[in-house]
C-alpha cells in the first residue's frame, strides 16, 4: 500500500535540488530574441538624427521669416515716409491756397466796397 500522508518526507513529489550557480547569476536578454529590427542604439541615432533634421529646418524656417519680415518692414517705413512727404506737401498747398484765397477775397471786398462807393 502507498503512503498517501503529503507530511512524509520520502513522497516522491519532491523534486532535486538546484545548484547555486544556476540560480545566483540572472539571465540577461538578449536583443536579438526580440529580432533584427529591435535595435534601441539604432533607434536612438535615428530619433537623433530626425530631431537634428527638424531643429535644423525649424531655424531655417525662423530665419526665412525673420528675412521676409525685415523686408516687409523696409516696404512699410518706405510706404510711412512717402505718406508723411505727401501729408506735409498737401499741407503746404492747402495754406498756400488759403492764402491765395484770402488775398482774392480781400480784393473782391475792396472791389465791391469801391463800387459801393466807400472811400478808403
Amino acid at each position: 500500500m502507498a503512503n498517501t500522508n503529503p507530511t512524509n518526507p520520502t513522497s516522491t513529489t519532491t523534486s532535486a535540488p538546484k545548484s547555486e550557480s544556476a540560480a545566483a547569476a540572472p539571465t540577461v536578454p538578449s536583443f536579438a530574441q526580440f529580432g533584427a529590427a529591435f535595435d534601441p542604439m539604432a533607434m536612438w541615432a535615428t530619433t537623433q538624427q530626425t530631431w537634428t533634421k527638424l531643429m535644423t529646418d525649424a531655424a531655417g524656417r525662423a530665419q526665412s521669416f525673420a528675412d521676409q519680415y525685415v523686408a516687409l518692414e523696409g516696404q512699410m517705413i518706405t510706404r510711412a515716409q512717402d505718406a508723411i512727404s505727401t501729408w506735409a506737401q498737401l499741407s503746404q498747398d492747402a495754406l498756400s491756397y488759403s492764402v491765395q484765397l484770402s488775398s482774392e477775397a480781400r480784393k473782391v471786398g475792396v472791389d465791391a466796397a469801391r463800387k459801393m462807393g466807400v472811400q478808403a
